[in-house]
């Protein structure tokens, strides 16, 4: 059986859909990089980790990398006045992309619902991915998205996986 770490600073609901979507593999969380070994893991996820990792890990930005490579993303798209942004979920230490997923910004969007509408986003994409990553198989974000198209209810917004 597999092994996943998943290391946070806050407990989110990430965290619950991670555990929900990952069913065939033991998943154990860590507030602090130093209670575990990450090389006793076959995938270490962070999940809103505010520390600095010096090993491989997959972590979810809320841009589309390269853009907007800030400790603030949705301010700085915001400001900048763009319209489409999106998360990226990524291999920390190698930058290896892995999916990324565009939202648009609407004229009207404020920054208080742009930030929400990527995490939920986030909490239906990242698991999805996690799971295909550790499964070692293959992956197309529309796809996945539409195999799993009940799994938002609706809350995704504009992400399109729900049709709204």
């Amino acid at each position: 059986m597999k092994k996943a770490a998943i290391l946070y600073s806050t407990n989110t609901p990430t965290i619950d859909a991670i555990k929900a979507q990952v069913k065939d593999c033991e998943v154990l969380c860590f507030n602090d990089v130093t209670d575990f070994a990450p090389e006793d893991f076959d995938l270490v996820i962070l999940s809103e980790y505010k520390g600095n990792v010096d090993f491989e890990a997959l972590n979810v930005h809320h841009s589309l990398l390269p853009s907007f490579d800030s400790e603030e993303p949705v301010r700085d798209a915001i400001l900048a006045g763009v319209k489409v942004t999106g998360i990226t979920i990524y291999y920390t230490k190698s930058g290896r992309i892995m999916a990324q997923y565009p939202i648009f910004i609407n004229n009207d969007t404020h920054y208080d619902e742009l930030k929400i509408q990527l995490k939920n986003l986030e909490q239906i994409i990242y698991p999805l991915v996690i799971e295909k990553i550790l499964n070692n198989e293959p992956f197309e974000i529309q796809k996945l998205l539409n195999s799993n198209k009940s799994s938002c209810g609706g809350k995704c917004g504009d992400c399109g996986c729900c049709g709204k």
